[in-house]
């Protein structure tokens, strides 16, 4: 790549930004179901019928819970990767602009190797949510069903 090319500032900042927000993004509506997946499990936790479908209801609200707070703790470390990936690309752009500098290279390469972990985390707390999602709709269905039994005997 070119030095005089503008875009190579703003690839090495505009990509680690958008990735930030939309790990914000991700964070935000992942808090939204971490509060209604623990209130699901509390309200399942004080039924009295220990039932051994209420059991395996408990149990995936449960398995919600950890996954989500897994997918939690991807999107924050994602979201400081991404900010430290950012701040080491505009230093390395500073100190780009001083000649001799003997350390630019490892400034540089170290704001990648930071911008690819937070890549990973970001794509390992998306995945999370997808098999959280999965959980919620075969609970869903449970209780679809369950209603359907009810409603035929009655």
């Amino acid at each position: 790549m070119s030095a005089t090319n503008p875009f190579v500032i703003l690839s090495y900042v505009g990509g680690p930004a958008l990735l930030t927000n939309a790990t914000g993004l991700f964070v935000l509506s992942t808090s939204n179901r971490f509060a209604r997946a623990i209130d699901r499990a509390r309200a399942l936790a004080g039924h009295s019928d220990e039932t051994s479908e209420m059991l395996v209801e408990l149990r995936d609200a449960h398995r919600r819970v950890n996954i989500i707070v897994c997918a939690l703790t991807s999107f924050y470390a994602a979201a400081a990767s991404f900010a430290l990936g950012t701040l080491g690309s505009i230093a390395g752009a500073a100190f780009a602009e001083i000649q001799n500098v003997p350390f630019l290279n490892l400034v540089i390469g170290g704001a990648a190797i930071v911008g690819i972990a937070g890549f990973v985390a970001f794509v390992t707390g998306a995945i999370s949510l997808v098999i959280e999602a999965r959980i919620t709709a075969r609970m869903i269905a449970r209780e679809a069903r369950s209603a359907v039994a009810r409603a035929t005997r009655h």
